[in-house]
């Protein structure tokens, strides 16, 4: 991740926005016991993006000099992540060098496919050829078959990006 690339913390309600954030490579502070001043101070401490469904914690956030993305919809996730880009300039790619756990938010690392033998099904071990693992929770991921709807949503994604960026005007690239 390079270093003007925002990084972010999702409030309690945004559990799966935070982890298509992660997908497409980003550093998302989440948790569901946080309460709004964890968040709040996290934020300014780490000098993350305030991601919320809670319009009070989006507009003290906004008080307090944080930058702060209020989410309307959390359930369509392809408006959601438009909105973050449009105003946080995201990629809204997912870039294999990038990408992060969706659970945990650790690093992902590209492994050799006799690595993770044994940690995955017989029929994925068989059908595919490239795995990363989380280097923190160790869990395993590939490129199976829930990879069409994640770029199904992620096409989406960017039409509606460039639908809003007509309608503001704004123009950067997601």
């Amino acid at each position: 991740m390079s270093e003007d690339e925002p990084r972010f913390i999702a409030d309690t309600m945004l559990g799966s926005i935070a982890r298509w954030l992660r997908i497409l490579g980003y550093d998302v502070v989440y948790d569901r016991r946080y309460e709004d001043w964890q968040i709040l101070k996290i934020a300014k401490d780490e000098d993350r993006v305030v991601v919320t469904r809670d319009r009070a914690l989006h507009h003290k956030a906004l008080k307090n000099g944080l930058r702060s993305v209020y989410i309307e919809n959390p359930g369509d996730i392809p408006k959601s992540l438009a909105v973050i880009a449009l105003l946080t300039n995201i990629r809204l790619a997912v870039d294999f060098e990038r990408t992060r756990c969706p659970l945990c938010n650790g690093e992902l690392v590209k492994v050799n496919k006799e690595r993770v033998k044994g940690k995955v099904p017989d029929r994925v071990y068989s059908l595919y050829n490239d795995f990363w693992v989380c280097t923190r929770c160790g869990n395993v991921y590939w490129v199976g078959s829930h990879w069409r709807t994640i770029e199904s949503a992620l096409t989406r994604a960017r039409e509606i990006y460039n639908e809003l960026s007509k309608i503001y005007k704004i123009k950067v690239s997601p």
